[in-house]
Protein backbone atom coordinates (compact mmCIF):
# COMPACT_ATOMS: atom_id res chain seq x y z
CA UNK A 1 0.00 0.00 0.00
CA UNK A 2 1.36 3.43 -1.00
CA UNK A 3 1.88 6.23 1.50
CA UNK A 4 -0.99 8.28 0.03
CA UNK A 5 -3.28 5.28 0.41
CA UNK A 6 -2.23 4.83 4.02
CA UNK A 7 -2.89 8.51 4.69
CA UNK A 8 -6.35 8.29 3.14
CA UNK A 9 -7.29 5.14 5.05
CA UNK A 10 -5.91 6.55 8.29
CA UNK A 11 -7.72 9.86 7.81
CA UNK A 12 -11.07 8.24 7.05
CA UNK A 13 -10.61 5.83 9.98
CA UNK A 14 -9.92 8.70 12.37
CA UNK A 15 -12.95 10.57 11.07
CA UNK A 16 -15.12 7.49 11.61
CA UNK A 17 -13.86 7.07 15.18
CA UNK A 18 -14.42 10.75 15.94
CA UNK A 19 -17.94 10.63 14.55
CA UNK A 20 -18.79 7.61 16.70
CA UNK A 21 -17.30 9.32 19.76
CA UNK A 22 -19.23 12.50 19.02
CA UNK A 23 -22.52 10.62 18.67
CA UNK A 24 -22.01 8.69 21.91
CA UNK A 25 -20.78 11.61 24.01
CA UNK A 26 -22.59 14.48 22.29
CA UNK A 27 -19.34 16.43 22.02
CA UNK A 28 -20.07 18.11 18.70
CA UNK A 29 -17.28 20.69 18.85
CA UNK A 30 -14.70 18.07 19.79
CA UNK A 31 -15.74 16.00 16.77
CA UNK A 32 -15.61 19.04 14.48
CA UNK A 33 -12.15 19.98 15.73
CA UNK A 34 -10.89 16.42 15.35
CA UNK A 35 -12.22 16.13 11.81
CA UNK A 36 -10.68 19.49 10.89
CA UNK A 37 -7.32 18.21 12.18
CA UNK A 38 -7.65 15.02 10.12
CA UNK A 39 -8.49 17.00 7.01
CA UNK A 40 -5.54 19.33 7.56
CA UNK A 41 -3.29 16.28 7.77
CA UNK A 42 -4.62 15.16 4.41
CA UNK A 43 -4.06 18.60 2.93
CA UNK A 44 -0.38 18.60 3.78
CA UNK A 45 0.27 15.49 1.71
CA UNK A 46 -1.31 17.23 -1.33
CA UNK A 47 -3.23 14.15 -2.39
CA UNK A 48 -6.06 15.36 -4.71
CA UNK A 49 -8.01 12.06 -4.95
CA UNK A 50 -7.61 11.56 -1.21
CA UNK A 51 -8.84 15.06 -0.49
CA UNK A 52 -11.77 14.62 -2.84
CA UNK A 53 -12.61 11.32 -1.14
CA UNK A 54 -12.58 13.07 2.23
CA UNK A 55 -14.76 15.82 0.78
CA UNK A 56 -17.40 13.30 -0.31
CA UNK A 57 -17.13 11.35 2.94
CA UNK A 58 -17.67 14.44 5.05
CA UNK A 59 -20.44 15.76 2.82
CA UNK A 60 -22.40 12.54 2.77
CA UNK A 61 -21.96 11.19 6.30
CA UNK A 62 -22.10 14.28 8.50
CA UNK A 63 -25.40 15.97 9.24
CA UNK A 64 -25.98 19.59 8.28
CA UNK A 65 -26.10 20.67 11.93
CA UNK A 66 -22.75 19.02 12.67
CA UNK A 67 -21.11 20.59 9.64
CA UNK A 68 -22.53 23.98 10.56
CA UNK A 69 -21.34 23.84 14.17
CA UNK A 70 -17.88 25.17 13.30
CA UNK A 71 -17.47 27.87 10.68
CA UNK A 72 -16.29 31.42 10.09
CA UNK A 73 -17.23 34.29 7.80
CA UNK A 74 -15.18 35.53 4.86
CA UNK A 75 -17.14 38.63 3.89
CA UNK A 76 -20.72 37.52 3.18
CA UNK A 77 -19.65 33.87 2.85
CA UNK A 78 -20.02 31.47 5.74
CA UNK A 79 -17.29 28.84 5.34
CA UNK A 80 -17.26 25.45 7.03
CA UNK A 81 -15.06 22.37 6.87
CA UNK A 82 -16.41 21.08 3.55
CA UNK A 83 -16.02 24.52 1.99
CA UNK A 84 -12.41 24.82 3.13
CA UNK A 85 -11.56 21.36 1.85
CA UNK A 86 -13.14 22.07 -1.51
CA UNK A 87 -11.27 25.40 -1.76
CA UNK A 88 -8.02 23.56 -1.11
CA UNK A 89 -8.77 21.07 -3.90
CA UNK A 90 -9.35 24.04 -6.21
CA UNK A 91 -5.96 25.42 -5.23
CA UNK A 92 -4.37 22.08 -6.12
CA UNK A 93 -6.18 22.14 -9.46
CA UNK A 94 -4.98 25.68 -10.18
CA UNK A 95 -1.42 24.47 -9.55
CA UNK A 96 -1.96 21.60 -11.95
CA UNK A 97 -3.43 24.01 -14.49
CA UNK A 98 -0.33 26.19 -14.29
CA UNK A 99 1.84 23.12 -14.84
CA UNK A 100 -0.24 22.18 -17.88
CA UNK A 101 -1.83 19.11 -16.28
CA UNK A 102 -5.21 20.55 -15.33
CA UNK A 103 -6.24 22.08 -18.63
CA UNK A 104 -9.98 22.55 -19.13
CA UNK A 105 -11.36 20.35 -21.90
CA UNK A 106 -14.41 21.75 -23.66
CA UNK A 107 -17.33 19.41 -23.04
CA UNK A 108 -21.10 19.74 -23.19
CA UNK A 109 -21.54 19.45 -19.44
CA UNK A 110 -18.64 21.80 -18.78
CA UNK A 111 -20.08 24.52 -21.03
CA UNK A 112 -23.46 24.30 -19.28
CA UNK A 113 -21.78 24.40 -15.87
CA UNK A 114 -19.96 27.60 -16.86
CA UNK A 115 -23.23 29.17 -18.01
CA UNK A 116 -25.04 28.09 -14.82
CA UNK A 117 -22.32 29.42 -12.50
CA UNK A 118 -22.08 32.69 -14.48
CA UNK A 119 -25.83 33.18 -14.10
CA UNK A 120 -25.41 32.38 -10.41
CA UNK A 121 -22.82 35.15 -9.97
CA UNK A 122 -25.14 37.55 -11.75
CA UNK A 123 -28.04 36.49 -9.47
CA UNK A 124 -25.84 37.07 -6.40
CA UNK A 125 -24.85 40.58 -7.51
CA UNK A 126 -28.44 41.29 -8.55
CA UNK A 127 -29.80 40.11 -5.20
CA UNK A 128 -27.31 42.08 -3.07
CA UNK A 129 -27.85 45.21 -5.19
CA UNK A 130 -31.61 44.82 -4.66
CA UNK A 131 -31.08 44.90 -0.90
CA UNK A 132 -31.70 41.24 -0.13
CA UNK A 133 -29.85 39.60 2.77
CA UNK A 134 -26.23 39.11 1.61
CA UNK A 135 -25.67 35.99 3.72
CA UNK A 136 -28.74 34.27 2.27
CA UNK A 137 -27.68 35.24 -1.26
CA UNK A 138 -24.18 33.87 -0.54
CA UNK A 139 -25.58 30.51 0.58
CA UNK A 140 -27.41 30.10 -2.73
CA UNK A 141 -24.33 31.12 -4.71
CA UNK A 142 -22.13 28.71 -2.77
CA UNK A 143 -24.31 25.73 -3.65
CA UNK A 144 -24.41 26.70 -7.34
CA UNK A 145 -20.64 27.16 -7.30
CA UNK A 146 -20.39 23.53 -6.19
CA UNK A 147 -20.93 22.59 -9.84
CA UNK A 148 -17.53 24.15 -10.58
CA UNK A 149 -16.04 21.05 -8.98
CA UNK A 150 -16.69 19.50 -12.40
CA UNK A 151 -13.41 20.95 -13.69
CA UNK A 152 -10.96 19.76 -10.99
CA UNK A 153 -12.86 16.46 -10.99
CA UNK A 154 -12.12 16.09 -14.72
CA UNK A 155 -8.44 16.56 -13.86
CA UNK A 156 -8.50 14.10 -10.95
CA UNK A 157 -10.44 11.27 -12.64
CA UNK A 158 -8.21 11.21 -15.73
CA UNK A 159 -6.41 8.51 -13.78
CA UNK A 160 -8.61 5.41 -13.78
CA UNK A 161 -7.39 4.49 -10.33
CA UNK A 162 -8.48 7.86 -8.94
CA UNK A 163 -11.93 7.40 -10.43
CA UNK A 164 -12.20 4.02 -8.73
CA UNK A 165 -11.16 5.53 -5.38
CA UNK A 166 -13.78 8.28 -5.56
CA UNK A 167 -16.61 6.03 -6.77
CA UNK A 168 -15.78 3.56 -3.99
CA UNK A 169 -15.83 6.43 -1.49
CA UNK A 170 -19.28 7.53 -2.64
CA UNK A 171 -20.49 3.95 -2.28
CA UNK A 172 -19.00 3.40 1.18
CA UNK A 173 -20.14 6.80 2.46
CA UNK A 174 -23.68 6.13 1.19
CA UNK A 175 -23.86 2.93 3.20
CA UNK A 176 -22.52 4.68 6.31
CA UNK A 177 -25.00 7.53 5.80
CA UNK A 178 -27.84 5.00 5.55
CA UNK A 179 -26.78 3.47 8.88
CA UNK A 180 -26.64 7.00 10.32
CA UNK A 181 -30.21 7.71 9.17
CA UNK A 182 -31.44 4.47 10.74
CA UNK A 183 -29.67 5.31 14.01
CA UNK A 184 -31.34 8.72 13.99
CA UNK A 185 -34.64 6.88 13.87
CA UNK A 186 -33.77 5.37 17.25
CA UNK A 187 -32.11 8.38 18.88
CA UNK A 188 -34.42 11.12 17.58
CA UNK A 189 -33.26 14.71 17.26
CA UNK A 190 -33.46 17.22 14.44
CA UNK A 191 -35.59 16.12 11.49
CA UNK A 192 -37.01 13.06 13.27
CA UNK A 193 -40.73 13.11 14.00
CA UNK A 194 -43.90 11.03 13.94
CA UNK A 195 -46.59 11.45 11.31
CA UNK A 196 -50.12 10.67 12.38
CA UNK A 197 -50.87 8.60 9.29
CA UNK A 198 -47.53 7.06 8.28
CA UNK A 199 -45.44 6.80 11.44
CA UNK A 200 -41.77 7.65 11.91
CA UNK A 201 -40.07 9.96 9.45
CA UNK A 202 -36.36 10.84 9.36
CA UNK A 203 -36.15 13.96 7.25
CA UNK A 204 -32.44 13.83 6.42
CA UNK A 205 -30.60 15.32 3.45
CA UNK A 206 -28.21 12.38 3.40
CA UNK A 207 -31.03 10.23 2.03
CA UNK A 208 -30.68 12.05 -1.30
CA UNK A 209 -27.16 10.67 -1.72
CA UNK A 210 -28.11 7.27 -0.35
CA UNK A 211 -30.29 6.97 -3.45
CA UNK A 212 -27.25 7.18 -5.73
CA UNK A 213 -25.39 4.68 -3.56
CA UNK A 214 -28.30 2.26 -3.73
CA UNK A 215 -28.41 2.53 -7.53
CA UNK A 216 -24.64 1.95 -7.73
CA UNK A 217 -24.79 -1.23 -5.64
CA UNK A 218 -27.75 -2.43 -7.70
CA UNK A 219 -25.87 -1.93 -10.98
CA UNK A 220 -22.74 -3.60 -9.61
CA UNK A 221 -24.70 -6.60 -8.39
CA UNK A 222 -26.70 -6.81 -11.60
CA UNK A 223 -23.85 -6.52 -14.12
CA UNK A 224 -20.87 -7.88 -12.17
CA UNK A 225 -22.49 -10.48 -9.94
CA UNK A 226 -19.68 -12.95 -10.65
CA UNK A 227 -17.03 -10.66 -9.13
CA UNK A 228 -19.07 -8.76 -6.52
CA UNK A 229 -19.67 -10.37 -3.10
CA UNK A 230 -23.40 -11.05 -3.07
CA UNK A 231 -24.11 -11.15 0.68
CA UNK A 232 -22.53 -7.75 1.54
CA UNK A 233 -24.17 -6.23 -1.56
CA UNK A 234 -27.62 -7.49 -0.60
CA UNK A 235 -27.09 -6.29 2.99
CA UNK A 236 -26.07 -2.84 1.71
CA UNK A 237 -29.15 -2.67 -0.52
CA UNK A 238 -31.45 -3.55 2.37
CA UNK A 239 -29.81 -1.00 4.69
CA UNK A 240 -29.94 1.78 2.11
CA UNK A 241 -33.46 0.81 1.10
CA UNK A 242 -34.51 1.00 4.74
CA UNK A 243 -32.99 4.48 5.08
CA UNK A 244 -34.83 5.70 1.97
CA UNK A 245 -38.09 4.31 3.35
CA UNK A 246 -37.47 6.13 6.66
CA UNK A 247 -37.03 9.33 4.69
CA UNK A 248 -40.73 8.97 3.79
CA UNK A 249 -40.22 10.95 0.57
CA UNK A 250 -42.61 9.83 -2.14
CA UNK A 251 -40.59 11.82 -4.68
CA UNK A 252 -37.47 9.78 -3.87
CA UNK A 253 -39.41 6.51 -3.99
CA UNK A 254 -40.65 7.38 -7.46
CA UNK A 255 -37.17 8.61 -8.43
CA UNK A 256 -35.49 5.34 -7.46
CA UNK A 257 -38.03 3.29 -9.39
CA UNK A 258 -37.80 5.46 -12.50
CA UNK A 259 -34.00 5.57 -12.38
CA UNK A 260 -33.67 1.81 -12.05
CA UNK A 261 -36.17 1.25 -14.86
CA UNK A 262 -34.30 3.65 -17.14
CA UNK A 263 -31.04 1.78 -16.51
CA UNK A 264 -32.73 -1.58 -17.15
CA UNK A 265 -34.09 -0.33 -20.48
CA UNK A 266 -30.65 0.98 -21.45
CA UNK A 267 -28.96 -2.31 -20.65
CA UNK A 268 -31.54 -4.46 -22.41
CA UNK A 269 -31.25 -2.24 -25.49
CA UNK A 270 -27.50 -2.74 -25.78
CA UNK A 271 -26.20 -4.32 -29.03
CA UNK A 272 -25.73 -8.03 -28.64
CA UNK A 273 -28.35 -8.24 -25.94
CA UNK A 274 -31.01 -9.33 -28.43
CA UNK A 275 -33.13 -6.23 -27.97
CA UNK A 276 -35.65 -5.73 -25.21
CA UNK A 277 -36.71 -9.08 -23.84
CA UNK A 278 -39.98 -9.13 -21.94
CA UNK A 279 -38.88 -12.03 -19.71
CA UNK A 280 -35.76 -10.16 -18.60
CA UNK A 281 -37.76 -7.02 -17.90
CA UNK A 282 -40.20 -8.98 -15.75
CA UNK A 283 -37.36 -10.68 -13.88
CA UNK A 284 -35.74 -7.32 -13.11
CA UNK A 285 -39.04 -5.88 -11.89
CA UNK A 286 -39.55 -8.93 -9.69
CA UNK A 287 -36.05 -8.44 -8.30
CA UNK A 288 -36.90 -4.85 -7.43
CA UNK A 289 -40.10 -5.99 -5.73
CA UNK A 290 -38.10 -8.48 -3.65
CA UNK A 291 -35.62 -5.81 -2.53
CA UNK A 292 -38.41 -3.35 -1.75
CA UNK A 293 -40.20 -6.02 0.29
CA UNK A 294 -36.94 -6.87 2.05
CA UNK A 295 -36.32 -3.24 2.97
CA UNK A 296 -39.85 -2.89 4.34
CA UNK A 297 -39.38 -6.10 6.33
CA UNK A 298 -36.05 -4.76 7.61
CA UNK A 299 -37.49 -1.52 9.06
CA UNK A 300 -40.52 -3.41 10.35
CA UNK A 301 -38.31 -5.93 12.15
CA UNK A 302 -36.28 -3.04 13.57
CA UNK A 303 -39.49 -1.61 15.01
CA UNK A 304 -39.17 1.66 13.09
CA UNK A 305 -41.75 1.47 10.33
CA UNK A 306 -44.51 -0.93 9.35
CA UNK A 307 -45.76 -1.98 5.94
CA UNK A 308 -48.98 -0.13 6.76
CA UNK A 309 -47.02 3.08 7.42
CA UNK A 310 -45.30 2.81 4.03
CA UNK A 311 -48.62 2.17 2.30
CA UNK A 312 -50.21 5.15 4.06
CA UNK A 313 -47.40 7.44 2.92
CA UNK A 314 -47.93 6.49 -0.74
CA UNK A 315 -51.21 8.39 -0.53
CA UNK A 316 -51.73 11.90 0.83
CA UNK A 317 -51.69 13.17 4.38
CA UNK A 318 -55.45 12.70 4.45
CA UNK A 319 -55.60 9.57 2.34
CA UNK A 320 -55.32 11.07 -1.15
CA UNK A 321 -53.39 13.56 -3.23
CA UNK A 322 -56.38 15.89 -3.43
CA UNK A 323 -56.16 16.40 0.35
CA UNK A 324 -52.36 16.37 0.62
CA UNK A 325 -51.44 19.62 2.36
CA UNK A 326 -47.72 19.37 1.56
CA UNK A 327 -48.46 18.99 -2.15
CA UNK A 328 -50.80 21.98 -2.12
CA UNK A 329 -48.12 23.99 -0.32
CA UNK A 330 -45.75 23.34 -3.22
CA UNK A 331 -48.39 24.34 -5.77
CA UNK A 332 -49.03 27.60 -3.91
CA UNK A 333 -45.32 28.44 -3.74
CA UNK A 334 -44.87 27.67 -7.45
CA UNK A 335 -47.83 29.85 -8.33
CA UNK A 336 -46.32 32.69 -6.32
CA UNK A 337 -43.01 32.23 -8.17
CA UNK A 338 -44.73 32.33 -11.56
CA UNK A 339 -46.65 35.44 -10.50
CA UNK A 340 -43.42 37.08 -9.32
CA UNK A 341 -41.22 36.39 -12.35
CA UNK A 342 -43.89 37.31 -14.90
CA UNK A 343 -44.11 40.81 -13.42
CA UNK A 344 -41.59 42.02 -16.02
CA UNK A 345 -39.68 40.63 -19.03
CA UNK A 346 -36.37 41.07 -17.15
CA UNK A 347 -37.39 38.95 -14.14
CA UNK A 348 -38.90 36.36 -16.48
CA UNK A 349 -35.56 35.91 -18.25
CA UNK A 350 -33.06 36.60 -15.44
CA UNK A 351 -35.07 36.19 -12.24
CA UNK A 352 -35.16 38.22 -9.04
CA UNK A 353 -31.62 37.43 -7.86
CA UNK A 354 -30.57 35.34 -4.86
CA UNK A 355 -32.16 36.24 -1.55
CA UNK A 356 -35.62 37.24 -2.80
CA UNK A 357 -38.32 36.03 -0.41
CA UNK A 358 -41.75 34.91 -1.56
CA UNK A 359 -44.76 35.15 0.74
CA UNK A 360 -47.56 32.61 0.56
CA UNK A 361 -49.85 30.49 2.73
CA UNK A 362 -48.66 27.00 3.67
CA UNK A 363 -51.65 24.75 4.38
CA UNK A 364 -49.37 22.05 5.82
CA UNK A 365 -48.22 24.47 8.54
CA UNK A 366 -51.43 26.53 8.63
CA UNK A 367 -49.42 29.77 8.58
CA UNK A 368 -48.36 32.44 6.11
CA UNK A 369 -44.61 32.28 5.48
CA UNK A 370 -41.99 34.49 3.83
CA UNK A 371 -38.97 32.43 2.72
CA UNK A 372 -36.22 32.59 0.06
CA UNK A 373 -36.14 28.85 -0.69
CA UNK A 374 -38.82 26.57 -2.12
CA UNK A 375 -39.27 22.86 -2.78
CA UNK A 376 -38.53 22.29 -6.45
CA UNK A 377 -35.09 22.92 -7.94
CA UNK A 378 -36.30 24.15 -11.31
CA UNK A 379 -38.80 26.55 -9.74
CA UNK A 380 -36.08 27.74 -7.35
CA UNK A 381 -33.89 28.74 -10.29
CA UNK A 382 -36.89 30.16 -12.12
CA UNK A 383 -37.33 32.53 -9.18
CA UNK A 384 -33.66 33.48 -8.78
CA UNK A 385 -32.21 33.09 -12.29
CA UNK A 386 -35.34 33.22 -14.44
CA UNK A 387 -35.95 31.05 -17.47
CA UNK A 388 -32.26 31.29 -18.42
CA UNK A 389 -31.15 29.51 -15.24
CA UNK A 390 -34.00 27.02 -15.05
CA UNK A 391 -33.51 25.93 -18.68
CA UNK A 392 -29.73 25.70 -18.26
CA UNK A 393 -30.19 23.34 -15.32
CA UNK A 394 -32.76 21.34 -17.29
CA UNK A 395 -30.41 21.02 -20.28
CA UNK A 396 -27.55 19.98 -17.99
CA UNK A 397 -29.48 17.09 -16.45
CA UNK A 398 -31.27 16.14 -19.66
CA UNK A 399 -27.84 15.91 -21.26
CA UNK A 400 -26.64 13.78 -18.36
CA UNK A 401 -29.51 11.32 -18.79
CA UNK A 402 -29.22 11.14 -22.57
CA UNK A 403 -25.42 11.06 -22.56
CA UNK A 404 -25.11 8.28 -20.01
CA UNK A 405 -27.90 6.33 -21.76
CA UNK A 406 -26.05 6.53 -25.10
CA UNK A 407 -22.76 5.65 -23.43
CA UNK A 408 -24.35 2.56 -21.90
CA UNK A 409 -25.50 1.50 -25.38
CA UNK A 410 -22.10 2.00 -27.03
CA UNK A 411 -19.46 0.95 -24.49
CA UNK A 412 -18.12 -2.60 -24.54
CA UNK A 413 -16.14 -2.44 -21.28
CA UNK A 414 -17.97 -4.09 -18.39
CA UNK A 415 -16.67 -1.53 -15.89
CA UNK A 416 -17.69 1.44 -18.04
CA UNK A 417 -21.07 -0.16 -18.63
CA UNK A 418 -21.70 -0.32 -14.90
CA UNK A 419 -20.74 3.34 -14.50
CA UNK A 420 -22.88 4.40 -17.48
CA UNK A 421 -25.92 2.51 -16.17
CA UNK A 422 -25.38 3.94 -12.69
CA UNK A 423 -25.20 7.46 -14.09
CA UNK A 424 -28.29 6.88 -16.23
CA UNK A 425 -30.24 5.75 -13.19
CA UNK A 426 -28.84 8.44 -10.90
CA UNK A 427 -29.35 11.41 -13.23
CA UNK A 428 -32.91 10.22 -13.89
CA UNK A 429 -33.58 9.83 -10.16
CA UNK A 430 -32.06 13.21 -9.27
CA UNK A 431 -34.04 15.00 -11.97
CA UNK A 432 -37.35 13.47 -10.90
CA UNK A 433 -36.70 14.12 -7.21
CA UNK A 434 -35.65 17.69 -8.02
CA UNK A 435 -39.09 18.41 -9.50
CA UNK A 436 -40.48 18.66 -5.97
CA UNK A 437 -37.27 18.99 -3.93
CA UNK A 438 -34.16 21.17 -3.86
CA UNK A 439 -31.41 18.56 -3.81
CA UNK A 440 -29.66 19.81 -6.96
CA UNK A 441 -29.80 23.54 -6.15
CA UNK A 442 -30.03 24.18 -2.39
CA UNK A 443 -28.08 21.36 -0.75
CA UNK A 444 -24.32 20.98 -0.29
CA UNK A 445 -24.17 17.93 -2.60
CA UNK A 446 -23.82 19.90 -5.84
CA UNK A 447 -20.07 19.15 -5.99
CA UNK A 448 -20.91 15.45 -5.83
CA UNK A 449 -23.34 15.76 -8.75
CA UNK A 450 -20.62 17.68 -10.65
CA UNK A 451 -18.26 14.77 -10.01
CA UNK A 452 -20.78 12.41 -11.59
CA UNK A 453 -20.96 14.62 -14.69
CA UNK A 454 -17.14 14.52 -14.79
CA UNK A 455 -17.21 10.71 -14.82
CA UNK A 456 -19.63 10.75 -17.75
CA UNK A 457 -17.57 13.23 -19.76
CA UNK A 458 -14.32 11.38 -18.99
CA UNK A 459 -15.77 8.11 -20.27
CA UNK A 460 -17.08 9.83 -23.40
CA UNK A 461 -13.77 11.58 -24.11
CA UNK A 462 -11.76 8.38 -23.72
CA UNK A 463 -14.24 6.42 -25.85
CA UNK A 464 -14.12 9.02 -28.64
CA UNK A 465 -10.30 8.95 -28.64
CA UNK A 466 -10.26 5.17 -29.01
CA UNK A 467 -12.74 5.29 -31.87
Amino acid sequence: MKNTDRTLVAGLTVIGILVAAGVLTNTVYLVAGGVAAALLAGMFVANPPGLAAMLFGVQIVFTTSLLGSISFYAGPFRLGMVDLLQVWIFFLWIGAFIDGDGRISRTRSGNLVLVLVSLGFFAFIHGVAAGYDAETAAVFLKTIMGYMFFFPAMWIVKDRRNMKILVSTVLAASVVAAVWVILKGYTGGEGVYLRQTSGLRVSSREVNVVVTGLLLVTMLLWKRYRSVPVVPSVAAILVMGAAILLGQSRALWLAVSAGALMAFVADMSRPGEGGVKFSRLVSRILLLVVFIGGSIAFVAAAGLLSAGDVAARTGGADGGLSGDASLWARFLSWWEIIRTVTASPFTLIFGTGFGHRITYFRPDLAVRVSIPSVDGSFFQLLLNLGLSGSLTLAFLYAGGIAGSFRTALKTVSEGKTVLALWLTASFTALTIAALSGSLITNYRFTSLWAFMFAILETIRVKSSRKS
